[in-house]
């Protein structure tokens, strides 16, 4: 079993931090993996170190993240000085520099219609990453079909879910995990 796999089944929630006002509440919060979106190179280093003070697994997602670059230096800068687990990224050449470096990864895809759902799942054979972050997540029941094609990876819905009824039908119909933003969902289970 994945380090991915083992913390969702421990919690299936993900916080997904996109105001660093709210890290004292993450830190608190059930979820055992925290992933930073939208965070900034100049504060990124102290709010991994406060995360890293607890058993929570970090994220950075790479595309978002204002001052770092997408490519082989922003993954070992994350890696060697800023000590993150792993990354999040749509560029499946930066999974592959990742895992170069160590660091769990999870490809991001965007479900628009079935040629990119079918695009995705290439991509994602392609790279082999850890773990595939699907959004919009409330999809992830309608495409079950399609993901059992993926039966090696860790599925994570995000995006568009907003209450504990729509998280749990995702978790019961083809997710492991469900990413959120919501500070009233974090501590729920």
């Amino acid at each position: 079993m994945s380090v991915i796999s083992y913390a969702l089944k421990r919690n299936p929630l993900i916080a997904s931090l996109t105001d660093t006002n709210d890290l004292d509440k993450v830190l608190d919060s059930d979820c055992n993996i925290i992933i930073l979106i939208q965070s900034d190179i100049g504060t990124l280093k102290e709010i991994v170190d406060r995360i890293r003070e607890t058993d929570k697994l970090i994220f950075v997602h790479l595309d978002l993240t204002k001052g770092l670059k997408r490519d082989a230096s922003g993954v070992k800068f994350l890696s060697e000085f800023v000590g993150v687990d792993g990354i999040i990224t749509t560029h499946t050449n930066l999974i592959q520099v990742a895992k170069q470096y160590n660091l769990l990864t999870i490809q991001r895809v965007f479900i628009l219609d079935t040629a990119s759902i079918k695009q995705g799942i290439k991509s994602i054979n392609s790279s082999k990453p850890d773990a595939v972050e699907i959004l919009p997540g409330v999809v992830v029941p309608h495409i079950q079909n399609y993901l059992k094609s993926l039966s090696d990876q860790t599925i994570i819905a995000a995006g568009l879910i907003h209450s504990e009824d729509e998280i749990q039908h995702i978790l019961q119909n083809g997710a492991q995990g469900v990413s959120s933003s919501s500070l009233g969902l974090w501590n729920k289970e």
